[in-house]
């Protein structure tokens, strides 16, 4: 008899688990913000700082203001003084719609969830010799982070049901970047990523007039290899051309699940793990950025990178889970006037900045974009440099209309 009901009890279980999103995510179209989704756009390609390019329309392919042009087109890095030091500081906002179980048919919010993080997401340092140039960085890339979501119902004053969602997680991109200059014309760059990360997710229901709780927690390690590489071509005293290309990697994912039903009225307690080796095949991506000095004091940038995404693959536990993407493209534009001052009885600059972005998401339905518009502005006084930019964006396509911000400041010693 009580092995019946154990049996039943873990049917019963997994029949309700099976229901939700988070443990069948292939019966469900998320849009945007699949469970293994970075937060703010899918399209990341090196880390936009405050002072490198975040300012102007997120430019980042034919210019090099700190070493974390490594992570992007590491051809550039000869253009920097000897030694040099850079750290980056963020404040990232989104909002959210669907995703998870929020808005899929288990939990609906009035207004679309939000979430704003902080982080000292970029550090390097980079040195110069004999048109030689390595750097060494380490980036905080991607945030796999959503806004929690809890609700509860209740009644005479007394809860008789709660729900609660939350999930956390971070990519960081270690690069080792050698770079070379080849007469006056030519630059090339080779960089060496190694990925490290982690997500986790739990999902808790609980019905306290039946005494019953039913939990599914996931937690998954990413590592992996990538190489990236670039060029700069200076065609005229006035025009550069850049190309960028990052090869195709596997993400690995250790994968473990926990589901467990407890109803300690009827003596209940089924625990059930699970354990898998996934990936998630990320495709190469390519680029073409553009530099022209209108003067000695103006200059306009402009990039163009493509993401062939109908190539990603995620494997889940063992499975292949759907996921309806197209290939798709970032676009930037920007321009910089750089201001001279006297600080302290020194010579300084003050640079002004400003771009826009249009950054096109890659799943079909419901196909979506970003266009984001960029400030920034900071100051070269001696050896140190300081530079503080933003991006805000709206999304089209979706419906919802999602907004995203970011802001950040960049700290750098230039000797």
């Amino acid at each position: 008899m009580a092995a019946t009901r154990v049996r039943s009890c873990a049917l019963l279980l997994l029949a309700i688990l099976a229901g939700l999103p988070i443990v069948s995510p292939a019966q469900l179209v998320l849009g945007q913000y699949e469970d293994e989704a970075p937060l703010r756009t899918w399209n990341s390609f090196g880390l936009a700082t405050a002072a490198s390019s975040l300012g102007r329309g997120e430019t980042q392919l034919a210019l090099a203001e700190d070493c974390s042009a490594a992570l992007g087109n590491p051809a550039l890095l000869p253009a920097l003084p000897k030694f040099s030091v850079s750290l980056n500081s963020s404040y990232s906002y989104a909002s959210l719609f669907r995703y998870s179980i929020v808005n899929t048919g288990v939990l609906v919010t009035e207004k679309n969830p939000t979430i704003g993080l902080f982080a000292l997401d970029f550090a390097g340092i980079s040195y110069s010799f004999k048109g030689w140039a390595v750097a060494l960085t380490a980036a905080l890339t991607e945030s796999y982070d959503r806004p929690d979501v809890s609700a509860q119902s209740s009644f005479a004053g007394r809860p008789y049901y709660a729900i609660s969602f939350d999930q956390s997680g971070f990519l960081r991109n270690f690069n080792l970047a050698v770079a070379r200059k080849i007469g006056h014309i030519i630059q090339v760059g080779l960089g060496f990523n190694f990925i490290r990360g982690e997500l986790s997710r739990d999902v808790e229901d609980q019905d306290f007039e039946a005494d019953i709780t039913i939990s599914h927690s996931i937690a998954q390690r990413f590592s992996g290899f990538y190489l990236n590489a670039g060029l700069l071509a200076r065609i005229t005293e006035r025009l550069d051309l850049a190309c960028v290309f990052r090869a195709s990697y596997d993400k690995k994912a250790e994968s473990r699940s926990r589901l467990r039903y407890r109803a300690p009225r009827g003596g209940t307690d089924i625990l059930i793990e699970a354990a898998s080796d996934d990936r998630y095949r990320q495709p190469w991506a390519a680029g073409v950025g553009i530099l022209y000095g209108i003067s000695a004091k103006f200059r306009v940038l402009g990039d163009l990178i493509y993401f062939p995404w109908s190539k990603y693959r995620a494997e889940f536990f063992g499975e292949n889970e759907r996921r309806d993407f197209r290939d798709t493209f970032k676009a930037g534009a920007g321009g910089e006037y750089s201001l001279g001052v006297r600080l302290f009885d020194h010579d300084a600059g003050i640079p002004l900045r400003v771009g826009i972005s249009y950054d096109r998401q890659p799943p079909r339905n419901p196909g979506s974009a970003y266009t984001n518009v960029s400030f920034g502005t900071g100051v070269r006084w001696r050896m140190i440099t300081f530079d503080i930019g933003g991006l805000v964006g709206r999304e089209s396509g979706s419906g919802h209309s999602l907004k995203i911000f970011r802001i950040a400041s960049s700290l750098g010693v230039r000797l």
